[in-house]
């Protein structure tokens, strides 16, 4: 369930947000300039993401983390994605550090932007995952050395309605390539309290489930490849589709 916040508290909520991003976006600029190490990353945005959740009024309930390996545990993250709330829900409700892959375009919003071109996030272009082969293998080298938990939306862009799109294969490059096991991630909530096309949120409970990892198999044919995403995309698809029972 959804709180509509009326037009003076929505505009107090949605200033505090502009100001912890502008706070932690500047912070961690500082930091970076005066020497600290790229995995500042992993401690100022999930410090940024918590502050956004609760300026909105956001509240979490996880499930499945203790299925993770904390220590050991290499993975790629693969989660729906409903809604600009998706990132901060998933930097808080990891128990491990998270590496993002986003869309360049988001580097043009002023302090957040700024801030993720001075992180170890990964920047792709919009609808060019089959193309970016030089950032593909940009990253596969760095995940060699960074066991933060990668991160990718396999839809591609948010959906319209929360629904569970399409997955796209390009999306799993990294993920096949990287020899990580992969954890599949359903987020329910996210587009009742933001749906895309606005900038207007509601507070509200947003549910993550992250569900067992999976190690992909030795896949010989295209035909391979897409039989496995299909199987993972309808283990994400039963959590999300309860939703909307």
């Amino acid at each position: 369930m959804t709180k509509q916040y009326r037009w003076w508290e929505y505009a107090i909520r949605a200033m505090a947000i502009v100001a912890v991003t502008v706070w932690y976006g500047t912070l961690f600029l500082l930091r970076r300039m005066l020497g600290a190490a790229p995995t500042l990353t992993y401690r100022i945005f999930p410090r940024w993401a918590r502050a956004v959740l609760r300026a909105a009024g956001v509240e979490l309930q996880v499930k499945g983390s203790e299925l993770l390996d904390r220590e050991g545990g290499r993975y790629v993250f693969v989660a729906n994605h409903a809604s600009l709330f998706d990132i901060p829900v998933l930097l808080v409700a990891s128990p491990l550090p998270v590496r993002i892959v986003y869309k360049r375009e988001l580097e043009r919003v002023p302090f957040l932007g700024w801030a993720l071109r001075s992180s170890t996030f990964l920047a792709v272009e919009r609808q060019r995952w089959q193309s970016a082969g030089k950032a593909v293998r940009h990253a596969l080298d760095t995940l060699k050395t960074d066991p933060a938990a990668l991160l990718v939306f396999p839809e591609g862009t948010r959906s319209a309605d929360g629904r569970l799109g399409e997955f796209r294969r390009g999306a799993f490059v990294l993920a096949f390539e990287s020899k990580r096991a992969i954890v599949p991630i359903a987020v329910v909530g996210t587009a009742a309290i933001l749906p895309r096309g606005t900038l207007r949120f509601s507070g509200g409970t947003v549910r993550v489930e992250f569900l067992p990892p999976m190690v992909p198999p030795p896949m010989e044919t295209r035909a391979d490849e897409r039989a496995w995403i299909a199987a993972l995309r309808e283990q994400i698809a039963d959590v999300v589709g309860k939703a909307f029972e």
